[in-house]
């Protein structure tokens, strides 16, 4: 079957000049109201950003460990580069991210063209672009999205070593797939993606031992040497190679155990094998769902239970991917591309809460070019009954579908999603954030919940704060502090202070507190979505 489309894009310059439209537009899609959409910043953000800025004097951890969840390092530390550059904000912590997203976008185009050829390179690439999966996590400030971009460059340069076997592609693969471990814990199944398809080409004779065996040694090599330092790391501090898959684990589950005194206890226990074979196989069952009838769950990732395609777009996917499993046997891409899928979603089979989409985000490139490869199918089948201007305004009709379809849910239903709001902590967290650092410069003091001020995503916004101070319904309020300072209230503090026989409003109206502002939050009722006081701010003279 061909692999190229007779697209009419003229000469090389114009398919350069398209692939550098496509990346610059791309850019723009991930800045695009960057600091609206989404509203608000989740506290894993904020534990990436808080990380980054503890880096420096003195303090150069090769992992790291933030309110008792582990990280990777790459991430944080590309982070913390553009702190230092662009200044510690929401707006370049998620710039950051966009740069990641787009040079995803921009790496599509070496991998694409040798497996659908130039032309139909340039339309992976532009589905990159407004897929509103990888688009998504471009525009957050997630550490998954690097595996993508490292699994890329690991194919790309092991693509090249095959085609000339010079030793230094070699190197720059094992270098990749080295790298790639300081980025996310799902780019630990990449060594397993690489040797299956290793396996497959000896198998097919294309690599042989006798003449090959130098540059896969080599790729082994560069690999440990660059992945060295972490490994160390993992053996003096197992928690850090450990401590986030026990999190996550489907082998473990919580049990409430009622203790001699009446009280009850959770514990973690071991699943027994009956319960760990029947979860595997729910959580594999809701990844084959996933693509066209019930998507992630998690506000955060997703609209709740939105698919990753529709169903137009989806019987495209499920067309490429049939050819693959057709022509697996034959063609090396057909074979890599749904093991790449295969692999990443164990990512999410051995965890919980699958399908989840932030910890597949590995597969998105082979996601792409089935995508593409199933156009490209539907194209050259129609060629027996359909004119090429006919099967042109075909496969162009199926694109701008997707294109409208995946721009419209995310910059429309998504931003507008009150689910996505209450998820990324805007009314609990974000905006009393700003609303303190707007009084703070008008006073000597801004005295704040503990449970407020100790939340990640308050401590990394009000960070620049330096007259933040603390309190407790436990501790005595601040009743001497030197005039003028504020006072920050929420729905959780009052309700525990009158717990504890304390009128928290009645001793501000002792000291006389004048109201300055109010942070409502959206609740749902009976009669529809309303919002009530959440946090307030409080000036005493």
């Amino acid at each position: 079957m061909s692999m190229n489309f007779q697209f009419t894009l003229g000469n090389p310059k114009i398919r350069t000049t398209c692939y550098w439209a496509i990346v610059v537009f791309a850019a723009l899609l991930r800045v695009l109201s960057l600091d609206r959409v989404p509203l608000g910043f989740w506290y894993d953000e904020a534990f990436y950003s808080l990380n980054a800025l503890s880096i420096g004097r003195n303090h150069w951890p090769i992992f790291f460990v933030l309110d008792g969840h582990p990280a990777e390092p790459l991430f944080i530390y590309s982070l913390a580069a553009f702190f230092k550059l662009f200044g510690s904000t929401v707006f370049v912590a998620r710039l950051h991210s966009a740069v990641w997203g787009t040079a995803l976008v921009a790496l599509m185009y070496p991998f694409a063209k040798r497996v659908v050829g130039e032309r139909w390179a340039l339309l992976a690439c532009l589905v990159t672009a407004v897929f509103r999966w990888p688009l998504h996590f471009s525009r957050t400030v997630f550490r998954a999205i690097l595996p993508p971009v490292f699994v890329l460059l690991v194919v790309i340069f092991f693509l090249r070593w095959r085609e000339k076997r010079r030793l230094s592609d070699a190197v720059l693969c094992g270098a990749s797939m080295g790298a790639g471990l300081y980025t996310y814990l799902s780019f630990r199944l990449v060594p397993l993606l690489w040797l299956g398809w290793v396996a497959w080409l000896w198998w097919r004779g294309e690599i042989r031992w006798r003449h090959d065996w130098r540059g896969l040694a080599t790729i082994v090599f560069t690999c440990l040497i660059v992945f060295a330092p972490l490994g160390w790391d993992y053996l003096r501090n197992p928690m850090h190679f450990t401590g986030r898959m026990d999190e996550v684990s489907m082998f473990r589950k919580n049990v409430e155990i009622r203790q001699p005194d009446g009280s009850i206890k959770t514990e973690v226990l071991p699943k027994t094998p009956g319960e760990v074979v029947r979860d595997l196989a729910s959580n594999a069952w809701a990844i084959v769902k996933m693509w066209t009838i019930r998507g992630d769950h998690v506000a955060r990732h997703n609209l709740p239970h939105e698919p990753v395609f529709d169903w137009a777009s989806g019987i495209v996917f499920y067309f490429g991917f049939v050819w693959c499993l057709w022509q697996a046997g034959r063609n090396e891409f057909a074979f890599l591309l749904p093991w790449w899928v295969v692999v990443f979603s164990l990512a999410s089979v051995f965890s919980f809460g699958a399908p989840n989409i932030l910890r597949m985000q590995g597969m998105i490139p082979a996601v792409v070019v089935i995508y593409v490869l199933g156009l490209r199918t539907l194209y050259e089948l129609a060629v027996h009954w359909l004119r090429q201007p006919v099967r042109v305004l075909l496969i162009s009709s199926l694109v701008v579908l997707f294109l409208v379809l995946q721009l419209d849910s995310y910059f429309r239903r998504f931003a507008q999603s009150p689910e996505m709001r209450r998820e990324f902590l805007y009314d609990t967290f974000y905006k009393p954030a700003l609303q303190v650092r707007g009084i703070a410069p008008q006073v000597n003091s801004v005295y704040v919940p503990a449970d407020l001020g100790h939340h990640l995503t308050f401590r990394f916004l009000t960070h620049e704060v330096q007259n933040l101070q603390y309190y407790t319904v436990d501790a005595d309020l601040p009743t001497t502090a030197p005039r003028h300072f504020a006072i920050v209230t929420t729905v959780p503090t009052i309700s525990a202070a009158q717990e504890r026989g304390r009128d928290l409003l009645a001793w501000l109206r002792r000291l006389r507190a004048e109201h300055h502002s109010t942070v409502p939050i959206l609740v749902e009722s009976a009669t529809g979505t309303t919002e009530v006081p959440w946090t307030e701010v409080w000036v005493v003279r």
